[in-house]
């Protein structure tokens, strides 16, 4: 009986924990106020260098909604890009991850930029239709971000 007694309260305890955790999932915090599906633009007037591990270093800037950068140092010196429409989320404090995707160039980027450590991570997809003038490859790179401008 004493068993039994032990396994009812058991399974009653676990029945209630498991419909407050349910509960507590979900509710929303005040400050999740995020409007999933919408692109926020959180980088416009946002422009820097920077450099990765491996010597190539790029110039970009935000605008409008819009990204565009030039290579500055490395075998693609002079090619860039401009007006791809980007998205971007704040992940935290000066702490942002954005991503595009250049339909010409069959190129797709995601990047995590880190102001307070002056530090950018990029993961991006070059070439994904693997035709044979430009075939397909992954970069997994991190850098250091210098000459950072933030208009007001």
């Amino acid at each position: 009986m004493r068993k039994m007694k032990t396994k009812l309260v058991t399974c009653i305890c676990l029945a209630l924990f498991s419909v407050g955790l349910s509960l507590a999932q979900s509710e929303t915090s005040e400050e999740n106020n995020y409007q999933f599906g919408q692109p926020e633009h959180f980088l416009d007037g946002y422009s820097m260098n920077f450099q990765y591990q491996n010597g190539t270093a790029i110039h970009m800037e935000f605008y409008n909604g819009k990204a565009k950068y030039e290579w500055v140092a490395g075998p693609t010196k002079g090619n860039g890009n401009n007006d791809i429409p980007y998205r971007s989320r704040k992940i935290g404090d000066n702490l942002y991850l954005i991503n595009w995707h250049e339909i010409d160039k069959k190129d797709y980027l995601t990047i995590v930029f880190d102001f307070d450590k002056m530090i950018v991570h990029s993961s991006i997809l070059i070439g994904y239709e693997n035709k044979p003038e430009r075939t397909l490859k992954t970069v997994f790179r991190s850098g250091i971000i210098d000459h950072l401008k933030i208009s007001e």
